[in-house]
């Protein structure tokens, strides 16, 4: 038997001033977190991720203080941060594809913008909300455990000399986990607001991931190693954009084209979603 939609009528009333947005996250977050897959699979990355990277804070304490007993030791090196923050985006990713990837289509496909929007609250609010609900899912696996781990490696080291330049890039290490996070957000929920088929945001997601990643490999190996190479990718350019910051090496290539990519997929993804809310269909 056919379905048909109900008769729908959007609210014409006042617009709700304050909380809409944060209402509409909270409850998202909460629907991911009821999930199975989802516990499951921020179990399996915290042990991954945050548990070893916490395992080996201590294990460089401990032999920078054997090594101190027989030579002069010195300052942290930050391709320890970059490594981890490698690391966070590749488990991002991860976590985008297991839960995430339908945050718009999933509204698409069900209609459930009738719910929503028979609400007094404004299109803004339903972006807002949506968008910010994958932050949170995502800063539980990257700005969380990058503060915990942060505030761990600075407490070894509070006593130390090296503590100013440890606690910077721990500093930088949390602005680029919540970074990543932004920007790959942004390309789920662009993504998303394509179809109403989850499957096919699923797999956009890991063509754009993957695609320009083995591109990035094929023109690494043309060129013998260039770092330049990094930049065809979207990981690439996110560790080339942060060892520019925890690291005196002097890149080969344009630094600035690393920061162009973050930022310019972010903003093609919110305005693939800005075009999906301004385009919707029975709810103006």
């Amino acid at each position: 038997m056919a379905i048909h939609e109900q008769n729908y009528v959007r609210y014409d009333g006042p617009l709700r001033q304050t909380g809409a947005w944060w209402t509409i996250a909270r409850t998202s977050l909460r629907t991911y977190l009821s999930f199975l897959r989802t516990k499951l699979v921020l179990l399996g990355l915290w042990v991954i991720g945050p548990l070893v990277a916490g395992v080996l804070i201590l294990v460089e304490y401990g032999a920078r203080g054997q090594i101190a007993q027989f030579t002069e030791v010195t300052a942290p090196s930050g391709d320890y941060v970059t490594y981890f923050l490698q690391m966070q985006a590749f488990a991002l990713a991860v976590l985008f594809m297991a839960n995430g990837c339908g945050v718009i289509s999933e509204d698409l496909r069900y209609r459930t913008f009738q719910l929503f929007f028979s609400k007094p609250l404004s299109r803004l609010d339903y972006a807002l909300g949506k968008y910010l609900s994958l932050l949170l899912l995502g800063s539980l696996i990257t700005v969380l455990p990058a503060t915990l781990l942060a505030t761990l490696r600075c407490a070894f080291f509070m006593q130390s000399e090296f503590f100013a330049s440890v606690a910077k890039q721990m500093a930088i290490g949390v602005g680029m986990s919540a970074l990543i996070t932004f920007v790959m957000a942004a390309i789920v929920i662009g993504l998303s607001s394509l179809t109403s088929r989850t499957g096919y945001v699923v797999l956009s997601w890991i063509g754009v991931l993957m695609v320009p990643l083995i591109l990035s490999g094929i023109v690494g190996i043309a060129t013998d190693g260039a770092e330049w190479a990094n930049l065809w990718s979207l990981t690439g350019s996110f560790m080339v954009a942060s060892k520019s910051l925890l690291s005196e090496e002097v890149f080969d290539g344009p630094i600035w084209v690393a920061w162009a990519v973050l930022f310019g997929t972010m903003a093609l993804g919110l305005f693939g979603l800005a075009q999906r809310i301004r385009t919707l269909e029975g709810v103006a």
